[in-house]
């Protein structure tokens, strides 16, 4: 997996600057993943990988790609400096998730694709400790454009419904900068 998250990094352009990047993990209330992030003096890059396996008759399969850029503020919290750091971050951020249900209903299988660009905001935690590490929360309020496709249990045809909603979304992450 680290040579995945490698390999984006270096499709993206980022640089190997000492304690700018991160690799982390991260859970939401819509699934959990991967991710990596490169910090600079006053933006981030975040890519956020998700998947997922259920369990059961109502099984599901799901991949998502989430990819943001968001300004830093970097000292949005005055606090002394034995409780550590506090920087807030805010920017676009867009998201992209595929999954497969197991039986739902009349239906036998249902394909969802998600499209959501969003807009984050952010803050994070930077502990006083030799070894650098972060705790962050995200907000991301934005746009969901849904795409069902289902198989009715009387025929096999497909049929799709597209759906246009509102969301927030909250994201927990915790990251280890490693290289």
């Amino acid at each position: 997996m680290k040579k995945l998250f490698l390999i984006l990094a270096l499709f993206a352009g980022l640089s190997f600057a000492e304690d700018k990047n991160a690799v982390g993990l991260w859970a939401s209330n819509y699934g959990s993943g991967f991710d990596l992030k490169h910090l600079s003096n006053d933006n981030v890059w975040d890519v956020y990988l998700g998947s997922g396996l259920g369990i059961g008759s109502r099984g599901f399969t799901a991949i998502g790609l989430d990819v943001g850029y968001y300004f830093l503020k970097p000292k949005a919290i005055k606090a002394d400096a034995s409780a550590g750091k506090f920087p807030m971050h805010w920017g676009p951020n867009f998201g992209f998730g595929y999954w497969v249900d197991g039986e739902r209903k009349n239906r036998n299988r249902v394909n969802h694709l998600v499209i959501a660009p969003n807009c984050a905001v952010g803050i994070s935690w930077f502990p006083p400790t030799s070894f650098k590490w972060d705790v962050s929360l995200e907000l991301f309020p934005g746009f969901r454009i849904y795409r069902d496709s289902y198989e009715n249990d009387s025929s096999t045809k497909w049929d799709s419904e597209t759906n246009l909603g509102l969301g927030v979304d909250f994201r927990l992450l915790v990251h280890a900068y490693l290289f």
